[in-house]
């Protein structure tokens, strides 16, 4: 009896070990973690019932204006692994969009009143679509997604949701329910804060949040350089830009992910998009470049099969791709 009882608290401290690190737990029974409490004209945080309430009350093109809301967790480190999960719900709407965005990373406001520091914030759209966005000094927008082939028929946003956001070796993961919406590359940002925005007339309920600290791999992920998993080095015939090649898409066909290479002659907005064959665009990448020659790693959670990848540059070119998913 004795060996059963210690080989169950064994696994139960593995399984803790492996979830990671708890480093906050908030179930909002009361105000123990001390969130910051807002009320007045535009917004309304409020703790109440056992959850916590965020709400703008105007439409934004009525009154412009956002609520950034954070929460410093001293012993988070953004850099590294970790992982938020909540549990929420969609109260009322009212204006352009019903979507609730999550941030991690820094945020400051300085003495000016402008917002610096460096976030990343995935917004989650009732209509359907994943927003992976970041901002430093200013929004860049960097991943949009359907997410409509692969969200539960019956979701309904008005019920309490599982929402978890992962950061894994150089990965962003969205589970929402625990099926895997978006998984996409990204380079790790320092910081220690979550929070959330609200810009537009909603009100949402979280009912609880869980913070870990994850452990990271021994060797961590180069995100300034092309990802290539090993099932597609097989494929990978090393191509090269030159005058005759300017825009080069390896490999093809790919397993997991593939990379677009190209060489800008100055800085300018690039954007990628991944199109299925009835045209409807599955995954939009936009980001602003230098100048000089430039590998973007995309991860393709997509069925197999034959989609093309187009890059539309500012000074007008473009250039597309046939791929195909193996």
């Amino acid at each position: 009896m004795k060996r059963i009882f210690l080989l169950i608290l064994i696994f139960s401290q593995c399984q803790a070990f492996s979830q990671g690190r708890i480093l906050l737990r908030e179930d909002f029974k009361d105000n123990k973690n001390k969130w910051a409490l807002k009320k007045n004209s535009d917004f309304l945080v409020e703790i109440n019932g056992g959850v916590l309430h965020l709400e703008k009350f105007e439409k934004n093109r009525q009154r412009n204006g956002c609520l950034w809301y954070s929460k410093t967790i001293p012993q988070l480190n953004t850099l590294k692994n970790f992982s938020i999960t909540l549990f929420a719900r969609f109260v009322s709407g009212g204006d352009i969009l019903e979507l609730i965005d999550i941030q991690w990373g820094s945020r400051n406001r300085s003495a000016s009143g402008n917002i610096t520091g460096g976030l990343y914030q995935l917004s989650f759209h009732r209509q359907g679509r994943v927003d992976l966005d970041y901002f430093d000094t200013q929004w860049s927008y960097f991943v949009r997604k359907d997410i409509n082939p692969v969200l539960l028929k019956d979701f309904d946003f008005t019920n309490t949701n599982k929402y978890e956001i992962i950061q894994n070796n150089g990965f962003v993961i969205l589970k929402v329910n625990d099926q895997e919406i978006l998984k996409q590359f990204t380079k790790p940002i320092p910081g220690n804060t979550i929070g959330f925005q609200q810009c537009l007339k909603s009100a949402w309920e979280i009912d609880k949040i869980v913070v870990r600290q994850e452990k990271s791999a021994a060797k961590p992920f180069a995100p300034d350089s092309a990802r290539i998993f090993a099932s597609d080095l097989g494929n990978l015939k090393n191509p090269a830009l030159s005058a005759n090649e300017p825009f080069v898409v390896f490999p093809n066909p790919f397993q997991n992910s593939l990379s677009v290479g190209f060489t800008l002659d100055k800085e300018q907005t690039v954007i990628i998009s991944f199109i299925d064959m009835k045209g409807s665009v599955l995954q939009q990448h936009t980001k602003r470049l230098l100048s000089g020659v430039h590998t973007i790693p995309i991860y393709a959670d997509v069925p197999p099969g034959s989609y093309v990848l187009k890059t539309q540059l500012a000074d007008g070119r473009v250039m597309s791709r046939t791929v195909i998913k193996q």
